[in-house]
Parts: structure tokens; sequence; C-alpha cells
């Protein structure tokens, strides 16, 4: 059986690739998304269109985005839902109630 040819070793080199000079960083901002999932307007936007488009998967990571920049001890107190049903319904086999949501939400907006 013969031998079958194979091609040759390309030379390349990252050595070989030209520099590109970027621009400077004149107008850009930092951005925190810890801060704007902080914002109630954000959130409540968020949320309202998660409901519109029936995303209900959507709906539960952005709450619970929110809720790992804001203490969730004290809005479980303030909504009224024990500390437990709030993390067991956000969790992704959670299967929140209306009303649970409509406390968390009320909470939020307030």
């Amino acid at each position: 059986m013969p031998r079958k040819k194979i091609s040759k070793k390309h030379a390349f080199s990252l050595n070989d690739i030209p520099t590109v000079q970027l621009k400077s960083r004149k107008g850009i901002s930092e951005f925190d998304p810890d801060l704007r999932l902080q914002k109630p307007e954000f959130m409540a936007n968020a949320l309202w269109q998660c409901l519109i488009e029936n995303d209900i998967l959507a709906f539960k990571e952005i709450l619970r985005s929110h809720l790992e920049v804001m203490n969730k001890h004290q809005l479980a107190k303030k909504a009224g839902i024990p500390q437990r049903a709030l993390f067991r319904m956000l969790s992704p086999e959670g299967n929140p109630t209306l009303e649970n949501l409509g406390k968390i939400i009320h909470q939020l907006c307030a």
C-alpha cells in the first residue's frame, strides 16, 4: 500500500499578523449591570415585557438576577412571604403562584 502524500505544514505565526491600533477610550463609559438591576423602573419594564411575551423562564431569571443584587431576606419579610418559599419559587424548578409574584412585584415597584 503506497503512502499518502500529506501537505506540508504551513508556516504560520502570530507574529506575522499585523497589529491594529484601537481607537482611544474617549466616549466609552463603564457599565455596571448591578446598577441597572437595582433600578425599579428598569425592573418593572423588563418583567412586564416578559409577561407580554409569555416568557416565564426569562421572568424568573430577571427576577432572580435582581434579587441577587438586592437583599432577599428583607424583601421576603416586607412582602410577607417566607424566605424558603421565595428561594424555592425562583429556582429553575419553581412554580410561583400569582399571589406571591404579585406581592414581590408590588414590593419591588413600591
